[in-house]
C-alpha cells in the first residue's frame, strides 16, 4: 500500500535532457503521470474529444506537486475515480515538437488498484474516457506508443519497464 504522505518524487519545471540524446542542457521535458486501470480484459483509455489519439488517464505534474499527489489529483479531475493502491508499471521518455520547439516527456506509469467496471465517465467537457478490449490497443492511436511493448509486458510478467524513444533533430 502506498502511504499518502510519502511522496514518490517531486517534479521540478524543467530538467535537461541526457546527454546521450543530443540535446542542449536547455531542452525543457514535461513529465507525466499516467494510470493503468485494468479490469479483466479491458483498459480505460481517455483522449481529447474529437480526436483519434489515446492516452492512459492522467496528465502533466505541476511544479512541486509529487508524482502521488498528481496522479490522484488527474483521475479525481478526470474521471471521479479514488485511488487505493498504485504500483510502478515503468517509464516512456520521448521528445515532440511543440510550436517548433522539441519537449522531452517522461510518462511516468502506475498501474491503479480499484475495481471501477462500469462505474466511470468524464468529468470534464473536453475529454472522453472510454474502455476497451486489451486485444484493441494494436489497433488505436496510442500515444505514447511504446505502451503498446509496455503494458503486455507489466501485465505479463509484472515488472518495472523502460522504453525510450530517439530525440527528434
Amino acid at each position: 500500500m502506498t502511504d499518502p504522505d510519502r511522496p514518490f518524487a517531486v517534479a521540478p519545471t524543467t530538467l535537461g535532457a541526457p546527454p546521450d540524446r543530443g540535446a542542449s542542457s536547455g531542452t525543457p521535458t514535461r513529465i507525466n503521470v499516467r494510470a493503468l486501470l485494468v479490469e479483466g480484459d479491458r483498459i480505460m483509455l481517455t483522449n481529447v474529444r474529437g480526436q483519434k489519439t489515446f492516452h492512459l488517464p492522467g496528465g502533466p505534474v505541476e511544479a512541486g506537486e509529487t508524482v502521488q499527489v498528481s496522479l490522484r489529483r488527474q483521475l479525481d479531475e478526470q474521471a471521479d475515480i479514488e485511488v487505493n493502491h498504485v504500483s510502478f508499471v515503468g517509464c516512456v521518455a520521448g521528445t515532440r515538437v511543440e510550436r517548433g520547439t522539441a519537449v522531452g516527456e517522461l510518462d511516468v506509469i502506475f498501474s491503479v488498484d480499484r475495481s471501477w467496471g462500469a462505474e466511470f465517465g468524464s468529468r470534464l467537457d473536453h475529454l472522453d474516457v472510454i474502455s476497451t478490449p486489451l486485444n484493441t490497443l494494436g489497433e488505436l492511436q496510442l500515444q505514447p506508443q511504446a505502451l503498446r511493448t509496455l503494458i503486455p509486458d507489466w501485465l505479463a510478467h509484472g515488472r518495472p519497464g523502460w522504453q525510450g524513444a530517439p530525440a527528434i533533430r
